[in-house]
This record gives structure tokens, sequence and C-alpha cells, in this order.
């Protein structure tokens, strides 16, 4: 594609953004545009065709902070890489600073210098496609803040989230500069639901630092390599949290055995490892929906003995390993073993579990084993559909 084409497409795009945003949200848009760029945000697990570019690099934290604040001129040169652009572009309003509306560009990792395979061709700028902010749940139509959803993308963001604390929902730091001291610099924020935090350096008592948000019920914490992070808060409570993520978590004791007290309504937890899991002691009785992901989990786990759902991808378990963290569990409605090396020995035991769906894709079980499997319980839905040949 012509690099002016695409420049001016981009500019048709930017505009219609910031006008369909303008008729959707309660705040002026600033007309000056600022850009935040993210590159490689498709699925790309098949093969490239002819002629398709792929940059893995693109999906880095470095490539995210440094288009975190751009301008036009940067974005065209980012995606229009000598005749090559991203086969879907998608623009939508997602924020303003007070001088400025803040337009974010979500890329495909796809690049390619063919006009017909660029998407959303009836929209008449392809690659680009025109999005509204994101909605409130079950919108009626009634303005609402374009603050709903924020992002901090360093300390020079906290003045601006201070003059709007009561009208963020979801808040997203989207970097690693807020540790303990910084977290407290944070301004109270009264309706805050959702709150998500990429890596984070945050350390012992950790949760504690969530207190002052009463409302929150979903907390993602995507832990630094070296962060020193230990769960509990005190003597603290937070009350309505029901879905927790931490993921990063070390190959020691971290304190997962004060999850029951810390946050007793939690009904969803994903927690993550790149070596070991170490989880030594019981889960809430609330909870019902359980993903644990690592090399393999250390430590004395309790499962609880009755769950919706359960995944487990633990790339190094034995089926020893898994039989042992099952130990316990009497009900799951839907299992997921995906990418978990155990054989047929699995099977015995999670027959007994009253299952809805169970998912063996990238286990050892045997296509003899899975045939016998799904003949013996037709009213349960397995992949994979077809046994892959050995």
């Amino acid at each position: 594609m012509d690099r002016e084409v695409f420049a001016e497409r981009f500019d048709a795009s930017t505009r219609a953004a910031w006008r369909f945003a303008q008729s959707l949200v309660s705040e002026e848009l600033p007309e000056p545009l600022v850009f935040r760029v993210r590159l490689n945000q498709s699925y790309d697990g098949h093969p490239p065709k002819p002629g398709e570019l792929r940059f893995p690099e693109d999906g880095s934290r470095r490539r995210a902070a440094e288009l975190k604040r751009c301008d036009a001129d940067t974005v065209v040169a980012e995606l229009w890489r000598d005749g090559h652009v991203p086969e879907w572009v998608n623009i939508a309003v997602v924020g303003e600073t007070g001088a400025a509306t803040v337009v974010e560009a979500v890329c495909c990792g796809r690049f390619t210098s063919d006009d017909s395979r660029l998407y959303h061709s009836e929209e008449g700028a392809p690659p680009f496609h025109v999005l509204g902010p994101v909605l409130p749940p079950r919108h009626d139509g009634t303005p609402f803040s374009i603050h709903r959803h924020f992002e901090c993308w360093d300390t020079s963001d906290l003045g601006h989230l201070a003059a709007v604390a009561d009208k963020v929902w979801s808040l997203s730091l989207a970097t690693g500069e807020f540790d303990d001291d910084l977290l407290s610099a944070l301004p109270d924020l009264p309706y805050v639901e959702i709150f998500e935090h990429q890596a984070c350096a945050i350390g012992a008592e950790a949760m504690s630092a969530f207190l002052r948000f009463p409302r929150l019920r979903v907390l993602r914490l995507h832990l630094g390599e070296a962060s020193p992070f230990h769960a509990g808060a005190g003597r603290g409570r937070l009350g309505a949290l029901t879905d927790l993520t931490v993921s990063g978590l070390p190959p020691r004791p971290w304190g997962q055995d004060a999850l029951a007290d810390v946050a007793p309504g939690l009904a969803s937890v994903h927690l993550s490892a790149k070596d070991a899991l170490w989880l030594d002691g019981a889960f809430p009785s609330s909870l019902n929906r359980m993903s644990l992901s690592a090399a393999n989990v250390a430590g004395s786990a309790r499962l609880p003995a009755k769950l919706d759902s359960l995944s487990l991808n633990l790339t190094a378990a034995a089926d020893e390993d898994l039989m042992a963290l099952l130990d316990g569990v009497t009900q799951v409605r839907s299992l997921s073993l995906r990418g978990t090396p155990v054989g047929d020995a699995i099977v015995p035991v999670i027959e007994r579990y009253g299952l809805d769906r169970l998912d063996l894709v990238d286990t050892e079980v045997t296509p003899a084993t899975l045939s016998g499997f799904r003949a013996d319980h037709p009213g349960i839905s397995v992949l994979p559909r077809i046994g892959p040949s050995r």
C-alpha cells in the first residue's frame, strides 16, 4: 500500500473514532489527538502465508511502553513498513488527558503488501476498523464517562487519575513503577471494581495495598521477576473480591494459605508460575472456578472438593503428581488438563467427577483410551474430538 494512502485512511479513521466517541461519552473530548499503539494483537499460530511478514518482538512490553503516547506521524512510521501494513487495525478512543484525546490503535501482527488481504474493505478505509469506547454493562444509551476504564502508564498519569477518581470503574497500571510506596500514592477510588497491575513489585502483606478500594471484585496481579510478593492484608479483608489472578508467582511459599482470610468470598482464582507453583493451604470454601499453570505444583496443596471449572496446565507433571493434587476432589463439571503430559492412568481418577466437559488436548492419553471413555460417557463433551494419530 502507498504510504500516503495509508496515512490518509488512518487520519480519516481516527477522526471518525473521535466523533463516534463524542456521541457516547459525557466529557467534552479535546480535538488534539494523541495515540497509543498496541502491536501484535492477533492470534498468529498458523503458518505465514506467502509474502506475509511477522515481527515477534512487537509483542514485548518494551515496545508497548515506547508507543504508549505518540503522534500520528510516529503511528504511520510504525505501521507502514516498506509497503507492508497490518492486515487489520482497530481504532477507538480510550481516554482523554485534559489537553488531548487518547486514540488507541490495536494492530494485527501479520503485515502484508497485498491489499486483497486487508480486512474491513466494506468500511472504505482498509485495514482500519472504527470502534467506540467500551460500553458499560447493560448500557441504556445514557452518556458515560470516558474514564470508566483508566490506564496509568507512568507516574505522570497520577494527577489526572486523581481528578477523575470518582468516575473510574476499572484501573490498569501498565507499568512496573508502582511498588508498595507508589500504590499508596494512588487516590481513593470509591467505585473501582476491576484492578490490573502489570509487572508488580509489591512485597509482604501485598493485598493490604487494595483495602482502600471497597468495591474491588476483580484483581489481576502480574508479578515482576524479582517481586517480593507475599499475600496477606494484616487484619484487613477484601470483602467484595470474587476473582483473583496472580501470574509470575515465585517457586517458594508466598502466602497462599492466607487467601481464605484475605478474600473469604473468592469464587474464581487463576494462579501461574514459570517453575513450581507453591500451594500450601486450603482455598476459600466459596471457590468454584480455578486454573493453575506451572511446571508442577509444590507444597501441600488442598484443592476444593467441588468445583464448577478446573483447569490444570502443569507441563512437567506426571500421573502420580496429578493424582496427588486431585486427592480430595469429588466433583468437577468442566475439567481441562490441556498441555499436561498425563497418560491413561489418570482417566479412572477423573471418571468419578460427574463431568460435563473434558479437555485432554496435548496430553499423553492414548487414542484407544480416549475412544473408550467417549463410548462409556456419551453425555460428556470431550476434546480432542478426533483422537490424535501417534
